[in-house]
């Protein structure tokens, strides 16, 4: 429970940011951040990334020194905060702690395998060979092509190779032009500067917004089901219920999409969800304009079918029609990622294909400014697929089938 907590208000700080929210203090209005330092301007684009908001409203303490936890606590945040991490075996960092999910996500990524087994001396300094290290094991240990200048970086040490890399990419001069201090603890301006460079270094990610669908509780109000349409729609619902499985179609969409959530983070993408509880007021025009307002490169929209037929089964994608007056910009990149959301699903599962249906009767689709998919998983009216989706095997399935969509669409569509 306070690892989902911690999720929550984690994604909720990034939200704040991408809706246009108050951001913290600039780098401008710390006293202690001189215009014209070295570290200014890294110091600026840490705080709207949200990587650091300083020790105080108008302190930035740039000669602090950072602490390990500090350290991969930054890196996480630059890496969009990932919701993913095997469990620990490190006694020193307790569950609650704000460094938590920042080093269970840095040992699953092997970004850092701690001091020893059971320690990760979260207190200590970060010295200039460990954050190094931990950038060039990020990147997959990427070989050097440079020679080493620095007299103090010893062949063999662990840091060696990271710091001749870190150096030939321009991440860091070294302390002087022929030394590194690989020993000396790493400074706050120090840290956020190295990673000011190293992000010039990595592709922009691609944003997937989630949106499972439903809530527990239905909105019977009215809104616009279309730009300027006269047609009104109930703004939400509960969805289905799966008379099998006794599972509400709004709980069976939250758990696939936190486990969808967590798979396409491990293949690169960053993810963003419309919800993290049932208990929730969104609309669906609110649950478009979330991910209009995100900048989102997709938005996928998690939802199970039902049909008065019991027999009726399979995958259906959902997007608008070709001839739709307020989505002809993202029709064509819609229907491209619905093709390819339908098929992978139904390779991974073996599911009846029932293809893509295009219509202009969703006001989630209709207020979309960006590419949008509607997948509904299966029929929950159906005994058998209703059985299936409330299993964790097939759920597993089904959340590969998207990823694999996701990889196909953005190898098509760039």
């Amino acid at each position: 429970m306070k690892s989902h907590l911690r999720r929550i208000l984690s994604t909720a700080v990034a939200l704040v940011v991408l809706l246009g929210g108050l951001l913290p203090v600039s780098a401008a209005g710390f006293s202690d951040v001189p215009t014209g330092a070295y570290y200014a301007e890294a110091v600026r684009w840490a705080v709207d990334r949200s990587i650091t908001q300083g020790v105080t409203s108008t302190s930035f303490k740039p000669n602090g020194i950072c602490s390990r936890a500090e350290a991969v606590t930054f890196l996480w945040r630059f890496d969009y905060m990932p919701h993913f991490g095997k469990d620990l075996s490190f006694t020193d960092v307790p569950s609650g702690s704000y460094y938590y999910d920042a080093v269970r996500w840095a040992a699953d990524r092997s970004i850092t395998a701690g001091v020893s087994k059971t320690k990760f001396a979260p207190n200590d300094p970060c010295t200039r060979g460990q954050i190094v290290t931990f950038l060039w094991n990020f990147m997959g240990k990427p070989k050097s092509g440079g020679s080493n200048r620095f007299q103090d970086v010893a062949a063999g040490r662990y840091y060696s190779q990271a710091v001749c890399w870190a150096a030939e990419k321009g991440i860091t001069n070294g302390t002087t032009a022929t030394t590194f201090s690989p020993d000396d603890p790493c400074t706050r301006a120090q840290i956020v500067t190295m990673l000011y460079r190293f992000n010039k270094l990595i592709p922009v990610k691609k944003l997937v917004v989630l949106d499972p669908g439903h809530q527990s509780k239905g909105n019977n109000e009215k809104e616009p089901v279309a730009p300027g349409s006269k047609e009104m729609k109930a703004k939400c619902s509960t969805g289905t219920y799966g008379p099998t499985s006794k599972l509400a179609e709004y709980e069976l969409n939250l758990t696939v999409s936190f486990q969808l959530r967590e798979a396409l983070e491990r293949r690169g993408y960053r993810v963003l969800m419309t919800r993290e509880s049932h208990d929730v007021n969104l609309s669906n025009i609110q649950r478009a304009q979330f991910a209009n307002k995100a900048g989102a490169d997709i938005a996928i929209r998690i939802h199970a079918n039902g049909a008065e037929n019991s027999s009726v089964n399979g995958v259906v994608t959902v997007c608008m029609t070709k001839n739709n007056p307020n989505c002809k910009g993202i029709y064509a990149r819609s229907r491209s990622l619905s093709d390819v959301l339908v098929k992978q699903i139904c390779a991974k599962t073996g599911a009846r294909s029932q293809g893509v249906w295009e219509t202009d009767t969703m006001t989630g689709l209709n207020w979309s400014t960006v590419p949008v998919s509607i997948v509904e998983m299966g029929y929950m009216s159906n005994p058998t697929e209703d059985r299936n989706m409330a299993t964790a095997s097939y759920q597993k399935k089904i959340v590969n089938g998207i990823c694999d969509g996701v990889d196909e669409y953005f190898a098509k569509n760039g």
